[in-house]
């Protein structure tokens, strides 16, 4: 194999990484690379961390431009379906890992649209969990990426800007029609969390120069979008790092906390972790970044894997 970079992201996995507790659950080989590479921390959310990794700039905002690599025009919002849980004295935001049909998806928004008309709005589905706002101006107000607010307070990330008072009320409004809607009276009827409330995001910018990569794969649609707004190669069916043959390659190993750990650990430190720890023994591999978003980025060379004293 041709002698190569490779920057592999294991997003969710911060949650072991981070508790001493879950640490037990490491594979060896990740622990031998954790141990010997150059560590860089980084709180930065999933979407920031994958929106550094095209873009030279230094990325240091709250948003996201997600409207765009969905499709929208510069006016363009994200609107995200998501569940407010009343805890004490604040509003605590769940979207990750929200179930939505379709069908439910298309009654919500005609639910709500009427709220957008007076500002020349419309409302359309890319997604069950993926609403976008088409607008005919900017509106002047700065939002809060979804990744940045999920399972937090919702508090200290309300819409800001000339515009914010009128974006909060609004939401607020939509939180009144949602409690009423049909939808949710039947999903919690059924055990489910209500859909009762959305979150404005995604008007962040783009990037004026989208970083070029010969190799993008991995289970995940944002990082689809972002390659193919790069003109990056996107492949599909990577599930081996054998499989990989480009000179600069970007991977995202998917893992999903939810689910049963063992099988998805040991798949992981199979096909990914223990091959990339012999290839940079083995002098096949230039440099390795792994970058685990919410905790940081660890920097290995050959030489790294050589210090059989740490």
């Amino acid at each position: 194999m041709a002698r190569q970079e490779l920057t592999l992201i294991l997003p969710d996995f911060s949650a072991i990484v981070s508790n001493p507790i879950n640490q037990s659950f490491l594979p060896q080989s990740l622990k031998k690379l954790m141990k010997r590479g150059v560590f860089t921390e980084s709180k930065d959310r999933f979407f920031q961390q994958l929106l550094s990794l095209f873009s030279e700039e230094t990325i240091d905002w709250n948003d996201f431009p997600m409207a765009r690599l969905r499709g929208g025009t510069e006016f363009s919002l994200c609107v995200e379906p998501c569940y407010l849980q009343a805890d004490r004295d604040q509003l605590v935001l769940f979207h990750h890992g929200i179930d939505i049909s379709q069908d439910e998806a298309e009654q919500l928004t005609a639910s709500i649209q009427y709220l957008f008309d007076d500002l020349g709005a419309s409302l359309t589905i890319n997604a069950a969990n993926q609403w976008l706002l088409n607008m005919p101006i900017e509106p002047d107000i700065e939002l809060t990426c979804v990744d940045k607010v999920d399972r937090r307070s919702v508090t200290d990330f309300l819409p800001k800007g000339a515009d914010g008072r009128l974006w909060i009320r609004l939401w607020n409004e939509i939180q009144m029609v949602l409690f009423d809607c049909p939808v949710n009276q039947t999903r919690e009827a059924q055990g489910q969390v209500p859909i009762n409330s959305v979150w404005f995001w995604g008007k962040g910018t783009m990037p004026d120069d989208l970083q070029y990569w010969s190799h993008v794969s991995g289970e995940d649609e944002t990082l689809k979008l972002l390659s193919h707004h790069s003109g990056s190669e996107w492949v599909d069916g990577i599930e081996h790092f054998s499989d990989i043959q480009a000179k600069q390659a970007l991977h995202l190993a998917h893992f999903d906390p939810d689910k049963d750990w063992s099988a998805q650990i040991e798949a992981l430190n199979n096909n990914w972790l223990t091959p990339i720890y012999k290839a940079l023994k083995g002098l096949q591999l230039d440099s390795v970044h792994i970058v685990i978003p919410e905790w940081g980025r660890y920097h290995l060379t050959p030489a790294s894997v050589w210090k059989i004293w740490l």
